[in-house]
Parts: C-alpha cells; structure tokens; sequence
C-alpha cells in the first residue's frame, strides 16, 4: 500500500472541514438526503481540490479552519447565496447574516465565473452525455425546479472564499485559461476516475 502523501492528506482534510460544515447546515425543509451520502460528496469535492496547486490549498484550508474559529459556516453561507435567483424571499431574509465582499473581489469571482463557463460549454460540446448529468448551465436557468446552475453555484461557492484565496484562484485560472487548459475537464477526469472509469471517453460512452 503506497504511503498517502501530505497533499493527499491536505485535500481530504478540505473535504473533511467543508463535510463537518455541510452537516451543521439547516434546511428550511428538513435535512436533505445529499447530506447523509458522504461517499458522493468526498468524490465530488476532493476531485475539484486535487486539480489546484499547495499553495491554493493551504490558503483555503485556512480559510475553512478561520470560519470554524469564528463559528461561521462557509457551506451555509454559499448556498445561502445560491438562494438569491430561486428562493428570493428566504435569501432576503438571510441577507443580513451574508458577509459583504468587495469590488475587487466580485470582480474576480466574475472573470473566473466567466472562464468556467467557457470550460462548461466545451463539455457539453464534447462530452454531452457526461454533461447531462449536471446542474443546469446559467444563471438564467435557475428555477426551484431545475435548482441552481453551474454558474450560480460556483459565483455563490467562491464568494465565500478569502480574498487571498480568491486572488491565488483567480491567477492560477487565468493561467490555465491561457494556456489553453480547461480546469473544468480535469475536475470531471478526477471524478470519473473516482467512479472507476479509465477516462472521460469510457465515461460518456457509458453514459449514452
């Protein structure tokens, strides 16, 4: 048995604050079942953190152990934000308990919102059975119907990162972006390959 390395360690950690955190969330309705499948929910959050280098890492390990030091709720207070399109009142109501961010970093969040959007529509384009299987894309699209969208997910999930964490994402992204690299694609490789599949290719085939 290999020996799990200190970046191994430092993802399942994330995973393991944000799943502590997710627990302590209190729906209107009642306790959700996604909240009692931790298997899903450690494949699907250690996959995007196994795609960003240490140092994004360790800034956001710090951000989550700073907010329980606070007793504040980075889980809650993301999907508190995804509630502004689809549940307006309960999300009005909550307002004032959501932190205010600033210019600079809205507009970062935007810039990388708009670069994983790109991301998004070329998985569709190219592997759309895989694809069909997620939120739906845009912000337009939110409904409590369909629930909230990629787009508002991530706009509402990288809010409630710190500024330094959103400034390290936000050049690690650009980065890729210019290098032709799609993050979204290698998140989704990391999550196929949690579900036992060789690549992306036998993934969408077996999803046709």
């Amino acid at each position: 048995m290999s020996e799990v390395s200190a970046r191994e360690q430092l993802i399942f950690a994330i995973a393991e604050a944000e799943w502590d955190m997710f627990q302590n969330v209190r729906n209107t309705g009642g306790r959700a079942s996604c909240q009692n499948d931790s298997d899903t929910f450690f494949k699907m959050r250690m996959s995007q953190w196994m795609v960003y280098p240490d140092e994004i890492l360790e800034s956001y390990f710090k951000d989550c152990q700073e907010a329980v030091e606070k007793g504040w709720n980075l889980i809650f207070e993301k999907y508190a934000r995804m509630m502004e399109n689809v549940y307006q009142e309960e999300y009005e109501r909550l307002l004032p308990w959501i932190p205010q961010v600033s210019d600079k970093k809205k507009e970062m969040v935007e810039e990388m919102v708009q670069m994983h959007l790109e991301w998004d529509r070329w998985m569709l384009e190219n592997y759309p059975n895989i694809r069909k299987n997620g939120r739906v894309m845009t912000t337009d699209q939110d409904s409590q119907l369909e629930g909230s969208s990629s787009e508002s997910y991530l706009r509402a999930e990288a809010l409630t990162y710190s500024e330094r964490t959103v400034a390290l994402l936000h050049a690690f992204c650009k980065d890729a972006w210019e290098k032709g690299e799609n993050l979204l694609k290698q998140i989704i490789e990391n999550e196929t390959r949690f579900y036992g599949y060789e690549s992306l290719e036998a993934a969408e085939a077996a999803h046709a």
